[in-house]
């Protein structure tokens, strides 16, 4: 029985008591300094890093992070707070990034919608679905591209439409690009003439001739006024 109580006493840890730290706390305000000691007490800062594996993080041990991520070789192997999924995560179902596409890729890849850029989206899968805007898109020198974040972040977001095999393509990149607010709705059309002149002035210096005049060739139009 002795032996059992002092081992209990050896593992039992150290807990500062709420007075010690009241002392502290007084005598910092009323003097204005406070030592590296002090800091380290109230803090807990010297307390040792839980290797051992406990049954719950202590409270009075900042370096114990057990019910969060427990250690393998502690008896909360699967019940830490970071490794539990939430019942609201469960209700939405399947995460749409592990869907993936057909193999032969017959059904389009769409896009997340960040809040409010389903309006930007719509003209993005508009734009991609015209295989000669894509082809001239694509056909853009890299040199160019990294002259040109709108430009090169519309390649990469076509060229993740075009091979991956997910059904749900992230178009963050490419709004972040072009500085959008996520929460704002704007106008489809208005987005659209906004992207095609950006688009316009970035291709004007292009070597490819396919690329430098593929929006005046697919988008230009010509208004004409007859009195008859």
């Amino acid at each position: 029985m002795s032996n059992r109580a002092t081992t209990r006493n050896k593992n039992k840890r150290h807990k500062f008591s709420d007075d010690d730290d009241d002392q502290i706390l007084r005598r910092v305000y009323s003097t204005g300094a406070i030592t590296d000691e002090d800091i380290s007490h109230l803090y807990m800062i010297n307390k040792p890093v839980c290797r051992l594996g406990c049954r719950v993080n202590s409270k009075d041990n900042p370096n114990c992070f057990c019910a969060l991520i427990p250690p393998p070789n502690g008896t909360r192997k699967s019940s830490g707070l970071w490794q539990k999924t939430s019942d609201f995560i469960l209700s939405l179902g399947l995460d749409p990034y592990k869907d993936l596409r057909s193999s032969t890729y017959s059904t389009p890849a769409g896009l997340t919608n960040l809040g409010a850029t389903c309006y930007a989206n719509s003209i993005l899968q508009c734009l991609y679905m015209n295989t000669s805007f894509r082809a001239g898109v694509f056909s853009v020198e890299p040199d160019l591209l990294n002259q040109h974040p709108v430009l090169n972040q519309l390649v990469r977001l076509f060229a993740r439409l075009h091979s991956r095999n997910i059904s749900c393509i992230d178009s963050a990149p490419f709004i972040k690009a072009l500085e959008l607010d996520n929460g704002v709705q704007q106008d489809s059309h208005e987005f659209l003439t906004l992207l095609l002149s950006l688009l316009e002035r970035s291709l004007t210096t292009s070597a490819v001739s396919k690329a430098r005049t593929i929006v005046q060739d697919l988008f230009r139009g010509s208004v004409s006024h007859v009195t008859r």
